[in-house]
């Protein structure tokens, strides 16, 4: 029975830092942080003048959970909206892995 214990608490604490450890890679410049971002799909859709200020990458583990990270991570940057671009494959290990790209954008004052 307590070994029982050992392994669901593992699991959880497993389970729990995968989720915490999904952050986008970012390559960018960083502003003060923004309270809200908006998302596109599609640069055509901004309907405002913008600088693109950074490229987000972060691992294909769902729509929302993606969109979610995306936004958290674009307020820390000073974003004010992000750009998704697509998903690819990263072939840069041996099992290739599906990542969502993103564009972020800080909006002319």
């Amino acid at each position: 029975m307590k070994n029982y214990h050992i392994i669901t608490a593992s699991l959880c604490l497993l389970l729990l830092s995968s989720c915490m450890a999904l952050t986008p890679t970012y390559f960018g410049d960083k502003f003060p942080v923004t309270t809200s971002v908006d998302i596109f799909y599609s640069a055509h859709d901004v309907k405002q003048g913008y600088k693109v200020i950074g490229h987000l990458t972060i691992a294909n583990v769902g729509q929302d959970a993606v969109k979610s990270k995306f936004v958290a991570f674009a307020k820390t940057i000073g974003a004010d909206a992000i750009v998704i671009t697509g998903n690819t494959i990263d072939t840069g290990g041996k099992t290739g892995s599906d990542v969502v790209n993103a564009d972020a954008l800080r909006y002319d004052k």
